[in-house]
């Protein structure tokens, strides 16, 4: 993906910008908007730290939400190693 940033706003109110890693739906949980970002906080030098919140939008307001339940985790997580796998796929 492009060099995507969004201003987000979390819970108690502040705000900040995070690139967009990508924005996905998970199976069994429709009307979800799912985003994985980075704040670009460097993990090693090919790596950076990532995240993934569901993404809820107001008016071109964007605003984080933390995933709190354990059967949506594990099908987020699955989501983004499916989708993992899928680039790989097509980029060989």
């Amino acid at each position: 993906m492009d060099d995507t940033k969004i201003t987000v706003t979390t819970p108690d109110n502040k705000t900040f910008q995070v690139e967009v890693l990508d924005i996905f739906n998970v199976v069994g949980y429709e009307g979800k908007d799912y985003i994985l970002y980075t704040l670009g906080e460097e993990i090693d030098e090919d790596h950076e730290q990532a995240y993934v919140s569901i993404l809820e939008e107001d008016n071109n307001n964007f605003n984080l939400t933390e995933i709190k339940d354990d059967k949506e985790w594990e099908a987020v997580q699955k989501a983004i190693e499916e989708g993992i796998a899928m680039e790989t796929e097509i980029n060989e």
